[in-house]
């Protein structure tokens, strides 16, 4: 594959490739999001909402940087059972009352920091709505083109700020290898990421269990 030279990150040989293919979206936008672009410090309490490859990378990052608390949510439970091996320490159905009350209600005044991680109008006013005096909402999903968002602007006065973070504030060169040396740790969940290996031939399978929910990543293997 020709790519630019700023994309290309010698890895260690040690490091399985079908860990390693997650690390170039989905892992570094979510741990990134947190580690980057919020820059949570440790004792901080946060929220991660949408708990697919990103928001569980999130989830996991939070983890890594020594957040005091990580509430997931999500409308799944499995991926909200899964969200607790990747260290979030409270889970919250969404299905199940106002997302943000019920988060506020268990950080005790509202969270540190708020993860998007689905890319939906309701989920971005969900996480803003749920700081505390001073916090942050980092939207790492991706908005739909035109997308509106509506935010109570008495917020403000408190010092609640909103940002994007794009594919995790990422630098390559720096934070791929981190990610491996996490990894090889055992602080890095990689291994429960991976859903199911399959053939490229079932590429379009694979498409309609990711719109249902049903998967987290499907690695493509290759001869």
């Amino acid at each position: 594959m020709l790519i630019h030279e700023h994309a290309c990150v010698a890895i260690p040989k040690e490091m399985p490739l079908d860990r390693a293919a997650l690390m170039g979206c989905a892992v570094t936008t979510g741990v990134g999001a947190v580690i980057n672009t919020a820059a949570l410090r440790p004792g901080e309490t946060i929220a991660v909402i949408g708990c697919g490859g990103v928001g569980l990378a999130a989830v996991n990052g939070a983890a890594i940087a020594g957040a005091g608390r990580i509430i997931a949510v999500d409308v799944v439970p499995a991926k909200l059972e899964l969200a607790r091996r990747f260290g979030a320490t409270d889970v919250i159905d969404a299905t199940e009352g106002d997302v943000a009350t019920r988060i506020i209600e268990l950080s005790r005044g509202g969270v540190h920091h708020a993860i998007e991680a689905i890319g939906a109008k309701t989920t971005v006013e969900q996480a803003f709505a749920s700081l505390r005096s001073g916090g942050t909402a980092t939207v790492a999903g991706m908005l739909p083109q035109g997308a509106k968002i509506e935010l109570e602007a008495f917020r403000l006065l408190d010092e609640c700020r909103l940002q994007g973070s794009r594919m995790g504030s990422n630098r390559f060169p720096t934070d791929i290898p981190r990610y491996v040396d996490f990894y090889l740790q055992g602080r890095l969940n990689l291994d429960d990421l991976v859903s199911r290996h399959i053939r490229l031939e079932q590429i379009d399978e694979a498409f309609v269990e990711l719109r249902r929910g049903e998967t987290v990543r499907s690695v493509v293997m290759f001869d």
